[in-house]
């Protein structure tokens, strides 16, 4: 059984981490401040391979242009709404890719005709782009954008909330139909 869950959801960046916190939160755990956030991808890799290498672990990262290193193990399990889920065979362990995740942010607004002004955020990408900081894990700007689109049914966002809440419960016998038809 796993004591702390949250140290077992590894979202890569400081929005990935505030979009995965404000859409499926962390379980109130004593000593826990929210799920295991990475600075890059190569961080969420090196955790899963390292102190998670026999145990549950979700990686959350963008889909960048170059293939992520040590990950050519993993299979792709269903790719939809711009979102992969892989899974290691013989472990407990996924990977979520998206597009980079301002992007990704964009298209999923775009997709429920939700404008980012609303929320006094930037409306392009390379603005979103320039607004990487680590202020963004606790934006409240982005906290309400995140959770108007899931309750607006943007179909990525709502996708990976179903996806990690899934793995959450059922971290060691998670099943892999119900995956693929979520």
């Amino acid at each position: 059984m796993i004591r702390n869950i949250n140290y077992h959801i590894i979202p890569e960046c400081y929005l990935d981490t505030n979009l995965v916190e404000t859409i499926v939160p962390p379980q109130k755990i004593k000593g826990s401040n929210g799920y295991n956030h990475q600075h890059n991808c190569n961080d969420v890799v090196n955790v899963i391979n390292g102190k998670l290498s026999d145990d549950f672990a979700l990686g959350i990262v963008d889909r960048d242009k170059r293939e992520l290193d040590r990950t050519n193990d993993f299979k792709l399990l269903v790719s939809k709404h711009n979102l992969e889920l892989h899974i290691r065979p013989n472990k407990n362990h996924y990977l979520i890719f998206h597009k980079p995740i301002e992007k990704w942010i964009l298209n999923e607004a775009q997709q429920v005709n939700i404008t980012l002004d609303t929320y006094d955020l930037p409306t392009t990408l390379k603005e979103l782009v320039n607004m990487k900081c680590e202020a963004n894990k606790n934006d409240p700007r982005f906290k309400k954008l995140f959770r108007d689109l899931k309750s607006q049914n943007a179909s990525g966002i709502n996708l990976l909330a179903k996806w990690i809440e899934h793995l959450k419960a059922n971290p060691y016998n998670a099943d892999i139909t119900t995956l693929q038809n979520l």
